[in-house]
């Protein structure tokens, strides 16, 4: 599943994510104008701020 590993100041996170969601996230961070991991780090602070 996920694995996390701690360093100094954050962690490492990986996921296993269906290819059909990785293209539609693409998509949207494209449309977005930055990259894919800057994309889902974005998700992450919105859905924690609500």
């Amino acid at each position: 599943m996920a694995e996390e590993k701690e360093t100094a100041t954050s962690y490492n996170l990986q996921i296993k994510i269906p290819t059909e969601l990785k293209e539609r996230l693409e998509a949207l961070a494209k449309e977005a104008g930055v990259s894919l991991n800057q994309y889902i780090m974005f998700m992450f602070i919105r859905e924690t701020k609500k």
